[in-house]
């Protein structure tokens, strides 16, 4: 397999070969759920997402999909770093932000950060997808 690839591509599938992934999550949520919770209860915004995670489109609408997904990736996170709600992690110790690119990075602090770093994890990938019904936010954390 050397042969076929360049020392650039090679030195590329090296590295992605010595990340070891410790966990995979998945989650989808219903966008009306959010859109509902948002309407009904009263703190919801403010217990769940950082000031930096609540965004209106550049048409100055809130973009329910967008914090449905976020909602969707944090669940995922949870998952890929083997823990829940009951360990004492708050939602807003995941938070997840764009780079200029559009990119998605997490941030994570608190309880979650915690147990991320006990396992061993340097990296949390995440990737979020959404229609006007659902969203789905998946994450792979990597030693």
């Amino acid at each position: 397999m050397k042969e076929s690839l360049s020392s650039a591509q090679w030195q590329l599938v090296s590295m992605k070969s010595s990340m070891e992934i410790i966990g995979i999550g998945i989650d989808m949520v219903e966008v009306s759920r959010i859109k509902q919770a948002v309407a009904t209860k009263k703190r919801f915004l403010e217990r769940i997402y950082s000031k930096h995670e609540i965004k209106l489109s550049d048409r100055g609408k809130f973009r329910y999909e967008e914090i449905a997904g976020r909602f969707a990736v944090k669940e995922a996170i949870l998952k890929a770093i083997k823990t829940g709600w009951r360990r004492g992690v708050q939602f807003k110790d995941i938070v997840v932000l764009n780079e200029k690119s559009g990119a998605l990075y997490v941030t994570l602090n608190g309880k979650a950060k915690e147990i991320a770093e006990s396992l061993g994890v340097r990296n949390i990938f995440v990737s979020i997808s959404h229609t006007q019904d659902l969203a789905v936010g998946l994450a792979i954390a990597t030693k």
